[in-house]
């Protein structure tokens, strides 16, 4: 169980770099504010190499399912003491996998079709509009994701694993808490790979 732990925290690290090169262009850090104002957004991706998109879209693929063996591992583990808490997180990770992977690739492909659509007006309207309708798959990925969590604090405080309760810190929405003020990009991911430190470590 501990290497499945351990991949799934270097699924985070992996994916916490995929989030960095799409979000610092070679021009400043990218923000959704940016989506307001086309004379910013083209300026911020002058010169950027489509390449970049692609590599953060297609690592960030293998990344997700890294970080899913964690949870999965999980659930089977506590399955025994903790066969509900083990369906609520099996079931949250596939939520989190399935989204989180057609959000990923959504994040890649609004900034390459701007870049390649030579970044006019027409082409943010068109991203812009994209990314709103498509703004689902974002939200059932944190859905996904804190459902998995959640469970896990659930699972580790009722006795459901073999770790202590105070292990219970070792959660990625604690660890998003404390992080999100300091508005680093990957939060979530730093926080996820936290978690599985922490957890192959004492769990």
């Amino acid at each position: 169980m501990k290497i499945m732990l351990i991949i799934a925290m270097l699924g985070h690290i992996l994916c916490c770099v995929c989030d960095n090169i799409i979000t610092y262009t070679p021009n400043g850090r990218f923000g959704l504010a940016d989506l307001k104002d086309n004379n910013k957004l083209s300026a911020r991706f002058e010169n950027m190499n489509t390449s970049r998109q692609i590599n953060s879209m297609l690592w960030g693929i293998p990344a997700l399912m890294m970080q899913a063996c964690g949870y999965f591992a999980i659930a089977d583990n506590i399955r025994t003491a903790a066969p509900t808490c083990a369906m609520v997180m099996a079931a949250g990770t596939v939520i989190y996998l399935a989204s989180g992977v057609a959000h990923h690739i959504i994040c890649g492909l609004i900034e390459w079709f701007y870049i390649r659509f030579g970044r006019t007006e027409e082409a943010r309207v068109t991203v812009l509009d994209f990314f709103k309708k498509t703004s689902v798959t974002m939200v059932a990925c944190y859905v996904g994701l804190i459902m998995a969590s959640v469970t896990l604090f659930a699972a580790v405080v009722t006795g459901g694993t073999t770790a202590p309760v105070w292990v219970c810190v070792f959660n990625t929405v604690i660890f998003y808490i404390v992080l999100s003020p300091f508005r680093i990009v990957g939060a979530g991911n730093i926080a996820g790979a936290l978690t599985f430190l922490g957890l192959a470590l004492f769990m």
